[in-house]
């Protein structure tokens, strides 16, 4: 497990690794990051910007004496909070995915109809000749592409959130010597700044949090 543990966090240091050793670096970060934000804010339908503001506030690493926090780690924790806040908040907290009425099909079945037409799942509904039948048809599959979205849109957003708590969870756990005086402030703010209590579960782990979709 150790092993396992140690591999993962070595595959995420190489994957967002990039050089933040600077508070014009950090000033970059956060200048692209809060414009991510804010293009979300202003059309939530499109979650890229916020999934790319997860990747940009992925790339910070801690630096410094590790001794006490300092104001660059400082700030580079909070820029990961504000994004994985954002992601959380982004949710639909009453989506179920495993409920009946968000069942995504692969092919939309056409209604029965009075004639003897013949009919199969996929089929075109410009094929069928009865006009109430077809728009029922063509409602169906609408709503099975809206159903398919939503779930698309909640699957991305969940994945960021754990990816986001995820990098939290190695920047906090990995980046500071245990028992550290920097380590204790960094889980102090981690702490005070999660709301959501599934969350901190994850993040007080001794494990490496996981993917939960």
């Amino acid at each position: 497990m150790r092993l396992i543990i140690a591999l993962l966090l070595a595959f995420v240091g190489q994957v967002f690794a990039e050089s933040n050793d600077s508070q014009k670096a950090l000033k970059n970060a956060q200048t692209e990051v809060l414009l991510k934000l804010d293009q979300f804010a202003k059309d939530s339908a499109d979650y890229e910007p916020l999934l790319a503001a997860q990747k940009l506030s992925a790339s910070l690493n801690p630096r410094g004496d590790k001794t006490h926090l300092s104001k660059l780690d400082e700030e580079c924790l909070r820029l990961q909070l504000n994004v994985l806040l954002a992601l959380a908040n982004a949710r639909d907290p009453h989506y179920d995915r495993n409920a009946r009425e968000n069942t995504v099909s692969l092919n939309v079945a056409p209604p029965l109809t009075n004639g003897n037409e013949p009919m199969m799942a996929g089929m075109d509904p410009k094929a069928i000749r009865d006009r109430r039948a077809r728009k029922a048809y063509e409602d169906a599959i609408a709503e099975n592409h809206r159903r398919a979205e939503k779930l698309k849109r909640e699957m991305a957003i969940s994945r960021g959130v754990d990816y986001a708590l995820l990098n939290i969870w190695v920047f906090v756990k990995s980046g500071f010597p245990e028992h550290s005086a920097a380590k204790k402030e960094a889980e102090k703010i981690v702490q005070k700044t999660i709301p959501d209590g599934i969350l901190l579960d994850r993040f007080d782990s001794g494990t490496m949090p996981g993917v939960t979709w």
